[in-house]
């Protein structure tokens, strides 16, 4: 596996993955990227400003999130500390769920955020998805509150350095 900063030659399949994933999750009735969310537009802007992240196998994209400075996407004053990370849009391709792959992005934006000038990685998730909350607390990462912002009631997850 691979992890890797996604490029403009990865558009395609992950927008192909993206549309899959939220076909399953639909399948699944998980309350989750409604009303369009990811838009395409979002994944594109974060190809063009270096902050989607990927995994790859033997030449696949079988994983996308986007990883960047949370106050770019949330604003000041959501998490404990302000100078923190953030990834979302956290997506494993059809085939691949249930082989560790988001764990292994987790992990390897974590240490990548570790080599940057910040204090830690916060994240917004939403309760009843299990799996994703399980994983975050295995990396220690601690609820600090949860609130309604305009696209859903979500939990707030801090890991700090």
């Amino acid at each position: 596996m691979i992890y890797r900063i996604a490029s403009q030659d990865d558009l395609n399949q992950i927008l192909i993955m993206k549309n899959k994933v939220k076909q399953r999750i639909i399948k699944q009735n998980l309350p989750m990227w409604l009303n369009g969310y990811p838009l395409d537009e979002y994944i594109i802007e974060d190809i063009n400003c270096n902050e989607g992240r990927v995994i790859e196998i033997d030449g696949k994209i079988v994983s996308y999130a986007c990883f960047h400075h949370a106050t770019k996407e949330y604003g000041n004053g959501v998490f404990k500390k302000d100078n923190v990370m953030s990834f979302g849009r956290l997506m494993v391709n059809d085939g691949y769920v249930g082989k560790h792959i988001g764990d292994f992005m987790v992990k390897s934006m974590l240490e990548e955020a570790k080599l940057l000038n910040v204090d830690g990685v916060g994240i917004l998730a939403d309760d009843f998805n299990v799996k994703a909350m399980n994983l975050y607390k295995k990396y220690g990462f601690e609820i600090e509150g949860a609130r309604q912002f305009p696209y859903a009631y979500l939990t707030i997850l801090g890991l700090y350095f």
